[in-house]
Formats: C-alpha cells, structure tokens, sequence
C-alpha cells in the first residue's frame, strides 16, 4: 500500500502546493526500485481514514461529538466542492505510476467519518450516478493507454494549485493537467503534433511550436491525448 502516495496527495488537495507532491513522488522514485515505484498499490482512502468525499467537501469544522458525525451529510455547496476535488484525486490516481486502488462507495458519494462512519452498506440503487459514470471513464481510459498503464513520467507543471504530468510509451502518449485551486490557472505545456484532444470532454486544441496554451478553471482537469482518427 503506497501510503505516501495518498499523504502527499492529500496535503496538495487540502491547500498545498504541488511542488510537495511532486517532490515526495520523486523521493519515492529515486528510492524505489523501478518495478516497485510502477507496480505500487496507490489509494485514496481506506477502512482506516474517513470517507474521501467527506474530507475533500469539508469547509467548515468537524462535527465534536460522535452522535452528530455519525448523521452527518456535507452541505449541498460543500457536496460540489467535494465533488469537484474527488474527481481531480481521481484523474491523479488513474494516471500516476502503479496501480489504481479504490475503496468500495468512494465511487458511489459515500461520506463519513471515522469507523464505523465511514464502513456504510453500499448504497445499492442510491450511487451517485455521475461519480459513477466518472470513474467509469477512468477505468476505460486507462485500460485503453497503455502509457496509463505502464509509461514513464515526466512532470511539467507543478506550482501552487497547478500540477501537469505526462505518460509516455513508445506507442501512447497522455499529459494529465489539473488545478486544485479556485481560481482560474492558465499553463504552457509541451505537446507533439498540431491537434490535442481533452479525453474527458472531447474538446480540441490546436497546438504551435511544440507548446499547447491552456486555461484550467478552478478544479478543473484534462487528459490530453492524440485524437483519434
């Protein structure tokens, strides 16, 4: 289990900067040998950490006594804003090195805090149905690319709430950008060919000299991928 992975994703999710992230990452990489740091087991959350929705969506002090936390639902602006945050550590987690690990309901909008709170029945016919959906799309995605599945990476980005990776196999190659702020970022990444193709929306952009000019909204994300013919 590659609990540095989620310590050091979760400090860039709750406020900090990317540069942490990616320093603790290539900590990680100098220090492992290369069939560990690429087969690492990397999570999100666990039956040991509250509920990922419910850490990410929080704006506003915990609940302090166990009966209050353990009815506790995020508001309706703290449910989008966890949202948003979830399907960026999303996005991270489906792209990085290793393998993607995903605890039961986190893919469905469970929430809650500590055990038991956060060890719910799944809520069969009550998913979250764009979560869902998401991950979903994730899953196909990295089934599809084999630089998702097994590339080298290279960071391009990684400043404040901005952090831009890239995968790349001889054949494939994927550039995942994010910004865990909210506020608008606008980033200058590299990219082979004229064309490149947000795998999670379908929009295009054209790209001049090698350099792709892009502005991510506030939680925003994209996997550039070479469209298909």
């Amino acid at each position: 289990m590659n609990y540095p992975f989620r310590t050091a994703l979760m400090a860039y999710l709750l406020g900090g900067g990317a540069e942490y992230f990616r320093d603790s990452m290539e900590e990680l990489r100098e220090n492992y040998p290369a069939p560990a740091f690429y087969g690492a087991m990397n999570f999100l959350s666990t039956h040991d950490t509250p509920r990922l929705l419910t850490i990410l969506g929080l704006t506003s002090p915990a609940p302090q006594t166990r009966d209050e936390r353990a009815v506790y639902q995020l508001s309706d602006s703290d449910l989008a804003r966890g949202m948003s945050l979830l399907k960026l550590a999303a996005l991270i987690l489906y792209t990085f090195p290793g393998s993607p690990m995903l605890y039961y309901g986190d893919e469905a909008g469970m929430q809650g805090f500590e055990d038991p709170f956060n060890r719910g029945t799944y809520p069969w016919g009550r998913e979250n149905a764009e979560l869902v959906q998401y991950f979903q799309q994730l899953g196909a995605l990295r089934k599809s690319h084999e630089s998702l599945q097994s590339g080298t990476i290279v960071y391009h980005a990684a400043q404040g709430r901005a952090l831009a990776f890239s995968r790349r196999t001889e054949h494939d190659h994927c550039l995942m950008a994010v910004n865990a702020g909210d506020e608008p970022v606008t980033l200058t990444l590299p990219w082979d060919g004229t064309l490149a193709e947000d795998a999670l929306s379908h929009q295009e952009f054209f790209c001049g000299n090698g350099l792709l000019r892009l502005t991510l909204e506030p939680y925003g994300t994209m996997l550039l991928t070479q469209p298909q013919e």
